[in-house]
């Protein structure tokens, strides 16, 4: 088959490339100029695929008003009057209960696991170099409770046989020299030795290549998706504003913009911009690159190291679609980046970057069919965990798109799932 994929940040890309391999000709159609200038341009760099709890949570209710007020919490609310917000924060206060928080967790840790496995064979079947490393995760708590609640979802990945463990503040310090500075604040960490870091933009552009390179591969920048040429309840053409292109099947993934085009054919979803920040020093001290990726789960803030520059990102804002950079967020990382890392005093001024990453009310991605056309699928709403589980879910879909059973089951990526 011939199949469209719109959207070419890491989600689209990686859904093109597991269809390049299962066997079609696949188009990527984008508006931006090149890969990856999205939300996949300056994420986390944390391939975290076992540290996958969603946002919605019994504790965030209780935590409302300091958030809708707050100016400097890592997480900041915005009401708004757009209809959108409205009806995902609803859905967002349904899935804040145990139960709920428990069913996705353990529907994402079972994608995670499986967008690893793919990633590894990824990398042992293709020459690509986006500043891949298997480091290992260290998540720190400074409140004891908080990192009790930690040990309780670890027992989950565990189940799966993905190894989490509880470390003492002591053995923080070991894994993470850096840390020893704050050894005496800490209450202790989660180590997850399998995780691993890389440059996600780097990532997709390396993807592109693979895309563009393969006999069956086309890529077209700066063509703006408009609708679709569906007749009999099918998908014949992506129309786009130089021209359509007829296509056997299509899969949107292009994020945020799969809202308004998804209207186009009679498909609702729900997506909120989740906009989280970052900083990345190029060229950084060598002792201001940490061994391990840190997050510092009071702050809600990563580390990483990608190559020889450090990338910092964290907060999220619900704040709407105002994607301009809040001079407060930039500087209440750099104040934490060089609590933590003091030689980053002397190094070049870091980039600082703002992205809107897909989010759905409950944190689980909408992977499925249509509902109205038959040819139509939809890989969005991967929220911060794009880069993480962007080749398990294109594997899932590509599986599906064939007929054939995905190695996660897909029903607990549906629209209506429970």
């Amino acid at each position: 088959m011939h199949i469209g994929v719109i959207g070419a940040g890491i989600v689209g890309l990686a859904s093109a490339y597991q269809l390049l391999r299962a066997g079609h000709e696949v188009t990527v159609v984008d508006a931006a100029s090149a890969p990856g200038l999205g939300t996949s341009f300056a994420n986390g760099g944390q391939l975290s695929y076992g540290y996958v709890s969603p946002l919605a949570a019994p504790g965030v209710l209780s935590q409302l008003p300091s958030l809708l007020f707050s100016r400097t919490g890592p997480l900041r609310i915005k009401p708004s009057l757009d209809p959108d917000f409205w009806r995902w924060s609803i859905e967002f206060v349904k899935h804040c209960n145990a139960q709920a928080n428990a069913s996705s967790t353990l529907r994402l840790l079972s994608l995670g696991l499986h967008s690893r496995e793919v990633m590894q064979e990824f990398l042992t079947q293709e020459s690509v170099s986006f500043d891949y490393r298997l480091s290992g995760k260290l998540v720190v708590y400074r409140d004891a409770g908080k990192l009790a609640a930690a040990e309780r979802s670890l027992e989950l990945a565990n189940g799966l046989g993905y190894a989490q463990r509880r470390v003492d503040a002591a053995t923080c310090a070991t894994l993470e020299p850096a840390l020893d500075k704050i050894a005496g604040e800490l209450a202790g960490g989660i180590h997850t030795p399998g995780e691993g870091t890389g440059d996600c933009h780097l990532l997709c552009k390396e993807l592109a290549r693979l895309v563009g390179e393969h006999a069956s591969g086309t890529l077209l920048f700066e063509r703006e998706v408009t609708g679709f040429d569906a007749r009999g309840g099918t998908v014949r053409a992506i129309r786009t504003r130089t021209g359509d292109i007829a296509v056997d099947a299509c899969v949107v993934a292009n994020g945020l913009a799969a809202m308004p085009l998804l209207r186009t054919a009679g498909e609702s979803v729900s997506l909120y911009p989740l906009k989280g920040y970052s900083l990345t020093y190029r060229d950084a001290p060598v002792d201001a690159r940490p061994q391990v990726s840190v997050t510092d789960a009071d702050n809600k803030v990563v580390y990483a190291s990608l190559g020889e520059h450090l990338r910092v990102a964290g907060m999220a804002d619900l704040v709407g679609y105002d994607d301009r950079i809040a001079a407060t967020r930039i500087d209440a990382l750099r104040t934490l980046s060089a609590g933590l890392f003091p030689a980053l005093s002397a190094a070049h001024a870091p980039l600082a970057w703002t992205g809107m990453r897909p989010a759905t009310p409950h944190g689980r991605p909408i992977i499925e069919r249509a509902a109205t056309l038959g040819n139509l699928w939809l890989n969005v709403g991967h929220g911060g965990l794009g880069f993480t589980l962007s080749m398990g879910a294109a594997r899932m879909m590509a599986d599906a798109i064939d007929g054939k059973r995905p190695a996660v089951d897909l029903a607990g990526f549906a629209r209506q799932a429970g």
